[in-house]
């Protein structure tokens, strides 16, 4: 998150700069932005259910590791060591896929991203030549320094704003688990309990019974 916020005064910044020195900078950086803006979405659709896919497929790899290390002994002792085997790479083929999966969409977002600042620094490198007779050479350098340098920014912030939303999903898990039906109390309430005189004996006695 905080990545996210320092990127965007950056790039903020950099704009402001780069306008500066050369106004037509302006005319890609609108639908820059804008494109962005819609791949970010797009991917966001995908990555999300992945992202949830992927937490949701590593919590029983974690919970079967524990009981196994638990119950190792007894897992020796009756020669199970295949069976256990087999089913932790069961689980863990599941958290497996869904993690290449993340991985494959943050690699799809990666290409987009690179093609789209590509695009961006030769539009702002052909105004810069189409305006070369009203600025010096220093300003035209000047300006396509900054704008390498926001391509990159725009990059990162849009990769981190991705991630910040997916992270949330962690948080979205969490209050899933703060919201679960709690379990019974260890004593029960005062009413429901027997008197404390019972019982009087250890005797079993039944009634109404039939074989």
């Amino acid at each position: 998150f905080f990545d996210f916020i320092q990127c965007f005064l950056l790039i903020i910044g950099i704009m402001l700069v780069a306008e500066i020195v050369n106004p037509y900078v302006i005319i890609p950086t609108v639908p820059l932005v804008i494109l962005f803006i819609l791949v970010r979405k797009y991917y966001l659709k995908t990555s999300r259910s992945i992202k949830r896919l992927e937490s949701t497929s590593r919590s029983p790899v974690f919970s079967y590791l524990s009981a196994t290390l638990q119950g190792v002994h007894t897992i020796r002792s009756m020669r199970m060591e295949e069976k256990f085997v087999e089913e932790f790479d069961a689980y863990q083929d599941k958290h497996s896929e869904a993690w290449f999966l993340f991985l494959a969409t943050s690699r799809w977002l990666a290409v987009r991203l690179d093609w789209l600042c590509a695009m961006f620094v030769t539009a702002v490198t052909v105004c810069s030549v189409l305006a070369a007779d009203t600025m010096n050479a220093g300003l035209v350098g000047l300006s396509i320094t900054y704008t390498m340098t926001l391509m990159g920014m725009f990059q990162w912030a849009v990769r981190q704003s991705a991630e910040v939303e997916n992270q949330m999903i962690s948080v979205e898990r969490v209050l899933e688990y703060s919201q679960l039906t709690q379990e019974a109390e260890l004593e029960s309430d005062p009413d429901k309990k027997p008197p404390p005189t019972w019982p009087q004996n250890g005797a079993i006695s039944g009634k109404d019974v039939c074989l």
